[in-house]
């Protein structure tokens, strides 16, 4: 097999070993995971790059060619593999909520809330987006919302964690005329 060919397939190899290596020493709940497993991969690359080139440097043409050979099929493993090895340990997050009244009638203010009872096992929840099932919506752990005509609405709440994660839960509150 020749020189260069060799190394192509020890990229290959390398960048399996790199997302690996990144998967087990990155945590997801510190720091911006996504950045600090691209630095891995590139710093492993470097590192491969000076054992590759201390061990065929005289067998090649060109020295330049140990840096170029393999690198796209290198990072497109990384990043293949990265994925497919980091998925399972990416928790969806618990999307749950309360209403204050539970049974409410028009024109009274429903407090909708998803606070310490929507949670995300493996990081934070980013994003709270409500549907109150009349067309309005709104954003945010707790919100409030006036029903105008009594009807059983559909309300439906999605949280996105941290990971880009998201999670819908969907309940029907009865609204009632006024008890005047």
């Amino acid at each position: 097999m020749k020189t260069l060919n060799v190394i192509y397939v020890m990229r290959l190899v390398l960048g399996v070993i790199a997302a690996l290596i990144t998967t087990l020493v990155i945590d997801l709940r510190v720091g911006d995971p996504l950045i600090s497993g691209i630095s891995i991969g590139i710093i492993f690359y470097i590192i491969t790059y000076y054992i590759l080139k201390w061990r065929f440097l005289n067998k090649v043409d060109k020295p330049s060619k140990i840096f170029t050979m393999g690198i796209g099929v290198y990072f497109l493993t990384f990043v293949l593999c990265w994925v497919l090895f980091i998925t399972p340990f990416l928790a969806p997050p618990t999307a749950a909520l309360s209403t204050d009244p539970e049974n409410p009638v028009v024109g009274e203010t429903v407090t909708f809330s998803a606070k310490d009872i929507s949670y995300d096992p493996d990081g934070i929840i980013t994003k709270w987006q409500w549907e109150f099932g009349d067309g309005v919506e709104d954003t945010g752990e707790t919100t409030t919302h006036i029903y105008s005509s009594a009807d059983d609405y559909i309300v439906r709440l999605r949280v996105v964690d941290d990971h880009g994660i998201g999670r819908t839960v969907v309940t029907v509150i009865t609204v009632s005329e006024s008890s005047s």
